[in-house]
């Protein structure tokens, strides 16, 4: 047994007595319902629970049959449509989220599936259009008054300034973008107070006070309300021990602490600022929300951990006792967590709603994610007092709560607090609703928006207003403590044998943003991210045999059931090998020295039929094999090959059928790129060829017989070629055998064009005085004094008889 169950069953004097009677099982909560009043000051937080039972709950406060019916009578929806509708509110809460920088006076809400957003700032309304659903207004800027709200802070801190807090109930925005103000402080003038107390003067009524607004609305309400006091599952009832008093609460949320140890999350001020230590379940067939008196525990639940009410180490709000305040500070939360959970426990992310008392975990929605609650949003409370009721938030900002210190006697601090005590007012984030039915002992209790935490019961008055602390804000004052979520089971979708590092995948369906599955085969794990399609995919191992799987979905600390499964790997069979020459179907020209291919990198080849050995694959996937003769008869040849290689199933084989086949016929005339003048184009192709084969010339598309003699062949034209680009190729038929092709190519040069000539110009005549050029000044040769005229005879002339002689050389040479 643990320390914590003997420490709390184990006490000396008046604290075992208590104890003695909390085994016993006689502690009932009280019933007692905090109606509302006219006193502006608020009734106590907490009611101890009595030694002897007091009266039962009227029988119309027991809870309806079944989750569905208790939706259908609060709000009128189905299941699919309140769930439904969590998603929509969970998506106006990130908006919501994502205005605060642009414009913290902005208001989101939700209508149906619709998010409304009242904005004046154009960036502020251009980041919400980006959410499909959402609609956008920016109203106009209402007349200039003396001052106009940004945001709750501001209307809050310029409040607490004229009036302090003593009366202030809440100050939160509706749906209209409106700030409402309930308070007990006076509606009409009133003089100024003569005494000490967290008040500044009263000049003038709250009235005046919102006259200086655009969309202030005062409300009167007799002040702080009251917690409901510390009267679990989610939503489950525990009792909390404090000294010699034992008081009753409900559980938040099962969840962790950071280092992902069981926790329970609840409201802070069932912690009693700090003095309840131990914690025990209390029996849920016997709570009042099923018309029982409460009382009794049935497990040790844990020790309370750090808790706050109100601001840090619980404090109040804060301001000048002694003058107009500066401003308002310690807005907090409302939050404790329990630790050191039993481990005989086990927390369900489940929230009960009390149509099976004796098996909590048999009825409630599951748990899924933690959200932000915005106006409009439908909301279920689950908590022992009241059970499960359901309605929607009509508010969100601050309210105020009455400390663990103000006085018991509300009147002590009424019309003008003298007592110091009186200044113990809790401020806290959160939102209300003025149908949701709650009470003392619901504290703490969760609030759900579909499938999605979003609160927990935290104050109120009864058939007024229900307060409800923010998660998300509550959360982010803990030190790393999460809400514990319901995951779906993985599914291992894989069940045909696959090979080794193949593929095992399964489906998560439903998983939140961050969700991964831990996968476990043959001793090794992997955190494998849930993709698109809600799929997810790990290797199998790399030997071969039949493993046990097993996969769970993990979020944070929370996680799924486990799947058991099965995967059998196997050898895989190796792709045949390609023969890439000779090349299937070819023919080739003798000798044939090597047969090439592709393969796997390290596998062996085995070769067959008319080439038999064995080559290995190199590590680019090539393979070459030289034959120890050579292939040089005329014929037609099969090789097949097929691959080997340690742990895979042979290849199947593949198949190369090729001939060796005779040379193409030559071509000897024209040769391959001659080039023949204009006129001098061929009349007749010709070239060799084997004995006895048939020869076949195609020459730019058109085939000609050739004239076998023997070796050789010829193609007489029908005229010489005339100027062009000539292409040919060359078969030859000899027996059965095809040749190979052989290609030339030639061209007969088109007629050259005569340059064209251009007539002399006419030139004037020069005299001898312009026509003798000037003496060189520095010139190599003597002058003669001829002029150019006569220079040009004299080359003239030179000519003539050099053309003489080469006529008569020509003529010499011609007539031997």
């Amino acid at each position: 047994m643990r320390a914590t169950k003997r420490a709390f069953f184990i006490r000396s004097g008046a604290a075992c007595a208590a104890a003695a009677v909390l085994i016993g099982g006689t502690f009932a909560a009280s019933t007692a319902t905090a109606a509302p009043s006219t006193n502006t000051a608020p009734s106590s937080i907490a009611t101890a629970i009595p030694s002897a039972p007091t009266t039962q709950l009227p029988a119309e406060t027991t809870l309806p049959d079944g989750l569905a019916e208790a939706i259908r009578r609060d709000l009128g929806k189905s299941i699919e449509e309140f769930n439904a509708d969590g998603t929509v509110a969970a998506k106006a809460a990130d908006v919501q989220a994502s205005l605060t920088a642009a414009d913290p006076s902005a208001v989101v809400s939700v209508e149906g599936d619709t998010i409304n957003v009242k904005t004046s700032d154009p960036g502020a309304a251009k980041t919400a259009a980006g959410n499909s659903k959402a609609k956008v207004s920016t109203p106009q800027a209402p007349p200039l008054v003396a001052k106009q709200h940004s945001d709750l802070a501001t209307v809050l801190a310029d409040y607490a300034e004229k009036f302090g807090v003593t009366n202030l109930q809440s100050i939160m925005t509706d749906g209209n973008g409106n700030v409402v103000i309930r308070t007990g402080d006076a509606i009409t003038d009133s003089p100024a107070p003569t005494s000490r107390t967290f008040m500044a003067s009263t000049e003038y009524s709250t009235d005046d006070f919102a006259s200086n607004y655009a969309n202030v609305v005062i409300e009167s309400a007799p002040g702080p309300v009251a917690a409901f006091a510390t009267d679990v599952t989610n939503g489950q009832g525990y009792l909390a021990l404090a000294g010699k008093s034992v008081f009753a609460c409900s559980i938040g949320w099962n969840g962790f602490d950071a280092a992902g140890k069981a926790a329970v999350i609840s409201a802070g001020h069932c912690a009693e600022d700090g003095t309840a230590t131990e914690t025990a379940l209390s029996n849920p067939a016997t709570e009042p929300a099923v018309g029982g008196q409460g009382g009794g525990f049935t497990a040790v639940l844990g020790t309370f951990g750090a808790s706050q009410f109100g601001g840090p180490n619980n404090s109040p709000v804060t301001g000048d006792v002694n003058g107009p305040a500066s401003g308002l500070g310690n807005i907090g939360t409302d939050v404790s967590v329990i630790d050191g959970i039993n481990p005989d426990l086990n927390q369900l992310a489940k929230v009960t709603d009390w149509t099976t008392p004796d098996t909590p975990k048999s009825s409630g929605p599951v748990v899924t994610g933690v959200s932000t609650a915005v106006v409009g949003t439908d909301v279920c409370k689950s908590g022992r007092t009241t059970g499960w009721s359901c309605s929607k938030v009509d508010e969100v900002g601050y309210f105020f709560v009455a400390g663990k210190n103000y006085p018991a006697d509300s009147a002590a601090c009424d019309p003008v607090a003298t007592v110091p005590e009186c200044n113990d007012i809790r401020g806290v984030r959160g939102f209300g609703s003025k149908a949701l039915v709650a009470d003392r002992g619901d504290s703490g209790g969760a609030i759900i928006a579909g499938s999605l935490a979003v609160g927990m019961v935290s104050a109120g008055i009864p058939g007024v207003i229900s307060y409800g602390v923010d998660l998300k804000d509550a959360l982010a004052h803990t030190e790393g403590y999460t809400v514990k979520i319901s995951l779906e089971t993985p599914k291992v979708t894989t069940s045909a044998p696959v090979y080794r590092q193949g593929a095992v995948t399964g489906t998560l369906a439903g998983a939140p943003a961050g969700t991964t599955v831990s996968v476990t085969i043959d001793g090794k794990t992997t955190d494998a991210a849930v993709g698109q399609g809600a799929t997810w995919s790990v290797d199998a191992p790399n030997k071969f045999g039949t493993f046990d799987v097993t996969a769970q979905a993990r979020n944070g600390f929370s996680t799924s059931e486990i799947t058991k499964a099965s995967v059998t790997v196997i050898k895989e069979t190796l792709a045949a090998p390609a023969i890439t020459s000779p090349a299937d179907g070819s023919s080739v020209a003798a000798p044939v020295t090597t047969i090439t291919g592709n393969g796997k990198p390290g596998a062996t080849v085995e070769l067959s039929g008319d080439v038999t050995g064995t080559v290995k694959v190199g590590g680019d996937g090539k393979w070459s094999f030289t034959l120890p003769s050579a292939l040089d008869g005329l014929g037609w040849y099969t090789v097949t090959a097929k691959q080997i290689l340690a742990d895979w199933n042979d290849s199947v084989k593949t198949t190369s059928d090729f001939t060796v086949a005779p040379d193409a016929p030559a071509v000897t005339s024209p040769t391959n790129g001659q080039a023949f003048l204009f006129n001098e184009g061929p009349s007749v192709i010709s070239g060799t060829n084997m004995e006895d084969a048939r020869v076949q010339v195609t020459m730019n598309g058109k085939q000609y017989n050739a004239v076998v003699e023997g070796t050789t062949w010829s193609v007489t034209l029908d005229a010489p070629l005339n100027a062009g680009n000539y292409a040919i190729t060359t078969v030859q038929q000899w027996g059965d055998f095809q040749s190979l092709t052989g290609t030339y190519a030639f061209v007969v040069n088109a007629e050259p064009q005569p340059e064209p000539t251009t007539p002399p110009a006419t030139q004037e005549p020069t005299t001898a005085a312009t026509a003798a050029p000037a003496p060189a000044a520095n010139n190599d040769l003597a002058s003669t004094g001829a002029s150019g005229s006569t220079m040009l005879l004299g080359v003239a002339g030179g000519l003539l008889v050099l053309g003489g002689a080469a006529f008569m050389i020509f003529r010499r040479r011609s007539s031997k």
